[in-house]
C-alpha cells in the first residue's frame, strides 16, 4: 500500500467528544480520508522487533478508531500476526464473506496468538488521563469476560499509571505511536514520539500482560473487536 496524500479539502472543523466528561476536540474532514500504512513499512526502524509477522493476506488486522456520532477518526490501530496464527486465520476465513460465528473463532484465535505486533498511532492529541481511562476500560472488559483476574486488572492498572507518569501534563500528541511486541508471554512496550524519541519502554512478562493487550482489543464487548475482525475478511 502506498503513501496516502490528502487532497485539498475545505478546512471545516468537526466537533467531537471522546467520552462523557472529556474535552471536545476539533478535527478537519481530511482525517476521515486517511489510509493506513503497514506496520512494517515505516520510514525509520521501529523501536520493537517487527520481524516474523505480517506476511500474507491473513496476517493483518487494522482499523480507524472512532468515538463519536460524527465518525471522526482518532486512532489508527494495526495488529500483525505470526505464521501460525496467520495459517489459522486462512483456514477459518478462506474466501467467504463476513460470518458472525466464524468471526468469533477468529477473535479467539487472535487472542491466543503468541506472536503479535501491535501499533497504535494517534491522530489527535490525547491527555494522559484520557489514555489511561481508555486502557482501564479495556482491562475492565477483559476481566468481565474472564480473561483477567481482579488482581491482575488492579496490578496492571496501577503499574500503567506509574509507567506513563512521564506523559503527565504533556499527554499524547498527534502522530505519536504506542508499540506492543508480543512473543510468547513476554511483552515489549515502547511509546514513540513523532520524531522518534522513546519516552516509555517496558518489558513486562506473564500471560496477563499479553492478554491485557489482546483481550483489551479483541474480547467480546470491546470497541475494537468487530472492526478488527472484519478487516481480516475484507483483506487489502
Amino acid at each position: 500500500m502506498g503513501r496516502f496524500v490528502c487532497p485539498s479539502l475545505p478546512d471545516e472543523p468537526i466537533l467531537m467528544r471522546l467520552r462523557s466528561g472529556t474535552p471536545v476536540f476539533v478535527l478537519t474532514s481530511c482525517l476521515s480520508l486517511l489510509v493506513s500504512v503497514p506496520v512494517a513499512a515505516q520510514s525509520r526502524a521501529a523501536p520493537v522487533d517487527t520481524s516474523g509477522v505480517g506476511d500474507g493476506p491473513f496476517a493483518r488486522m487494522e482499523m480507524l478508531y472512532e468515538r463519536t456520532i460524527f465518525n471522526v477518526d482518532v486512532l489508527q490501530l494495526d495488529l500483525e500476526f505470526g505464521p501460525e496464527t496467520t495459517a489459522t486465520f486462512s483456514e477459518l476465513v478462506g474466501e467467504q464473506g463476513y460470518d458472525g460465528e466464524v468471526a468469533d473463532q477468529v477473535a479467539e484465535a487472535a487472542m491466543a496468538s503468541r506472536d503479535v505486533l501491535v501499533r497504535s498511532r494517534f491522530l489527535r492529541d490525547v491527555s494522559l488521563d484520557q489514555f489511561l481511562d481508555g486502557m482501564r476500560d479495556n482491562l475492565r472488559n477483559a476481566r468481565e469476560q474472564g480473561l483477567l483476574s481482579s488482581e491482575e486488572e488492579a496490578t496492571i492498572t496501577r503499574e500503567s499509571r506509574e509507567q506513563y507518569a512521564v506523559l503527565d501534563g504533556r499527554g499524547i500528541r498527534e502522530g505519536e505511536t504506542m508499540w506492543y511486541r508480543i512473543r510468547g508471554d513476554s511483552l515489549h512496550v515502547a511509546f514513540e514520539t513523532a520524531d522518534g524519541e522513546i519516552l516509555v519502554e517496558e518489558r513486562p512478562v506473564g500471560p496477563s500482560r499479553r492478554m491485557a493487550v489482546l483481550g483489551g482489543y479483541l474480547a467480546e464487548g470491546s470497541d475494537f473487536r468487530e472492526k478488527l475482525v472484519r478487516s481480516l475478511f475484507e483483506g487489502d
